[in-house]
């Protein structure tokens, strides 16, 4: 199961949409990667004290200089967006946040083209500053069981909606080392490849960190290949972009899926 399949197909998918006409399908960074990213981090970096679960408030993106220039025209509008994600998944997850996240974008030195990476710290509320999300839970962990020092957060406050997709076809795979999986499709851009941040990660070492992606274009899915080292087939014949219709076999890599609409 995947770590975060809760959310992934909520705020995530907002974002996307939110910014789709501000990121090209090629671009090797998308908002999506970002913050399922974040939340790993946020996930990663918690304390555990007597009676809450401490997340970090505070967050470095750091990315290679190419990457940077694409996000940096829209960084203080997608970071807004990416709080709130952050603030969603804490209470989802019965986090407790100090204040509500802060986010901030810079180059990072030698980050890889296509790399993400984070930087988090706790760091104090500032006056003014609105109630978070806070949640309360026992642990049901054994690792990363460190005390934390007696932060004092803001409560009363009300989750934000749960979103909740509508899948209308499925992804079913059918040779490959993630033989007898099925990756739902809903009406947004979903990604495919071998990153951790794609929407479906397939295990083969012959599939591209972001081989392909497929999303619904009035009212029909489209696949389109995201200039893959090893290309995208459909029935057999290489693929740059094609509509897809019930029963259509898609290889990547050595993975076969066959398509499947309801």
């Amino acid at each position: 199961m995947r770590l975060f399949s809760g959310l992934e197909n909520g705020l995530e998918k907002y974002i996307e949409g939110f910014f789709k006409d501000k990121f090209g399908s090629g671009a090797r960074i998308q908002p999506t990667d970002i913050a399922k990213k974040l939340a790993r981090t946020m996930r990663d970096k918690r304390r555990v004290s007597v009676s809450n679960v401490y997340v970090p408030n505070e967050y470095t993106v750091l990315l290679h200089p190419e990457d940077y220039k694409t996000i940096s025209p829209m960084a203080s509008l997608l970071s807004e967006e990416l709080a709130d994600y952050l603030m969603q998944k804490a209470a989802e997850k019965k986090f407790t946040l100090v204040s509500r996240p802060r986010i901030a974008f810079t180059e990072g030195e030698g980050v890889a083209p296509g790399d993400i990476l984070i930087e988090s710290k706790f760091g104090v509320a500032e006056p003014g500053e609105g109630k978070p999300v806070v949640g309360r839970q026992q642990p049901d962990f054994q690792e990363d069981n460190q005390d934390t020092r007696d932060y004092r957060p803001l409560s009363d406050t009300a989750p934000l909606p749960n979103l909740k997709p509508n899948y209308s076809a499925v992804l079913l795979v059918e040779e490959g080392n993630d033989a007898g999986k099925e990756f739902p499709l809903a009406d947004y851009r979903t990604s495919l490849g071998r990153r951790d941040t794609c929407d479906i990660v397939l295990s083969d070492n012959s599939v591209s960190r972001r081989h392909a992606q497929i999303e619904k274009i009035g009212g029909r899915f489209w696949l389109t290949d995201l200039n893959s080292t090893n290309g995208t087939y459909v029935n057999g014949l290489p693929v740059d972009k094609i509509e897809l219709t019930t029963g259509d076999v898609i290889t990547v890599g050595n993975t076969v899926l066959i398509f499947k609409e309801f």
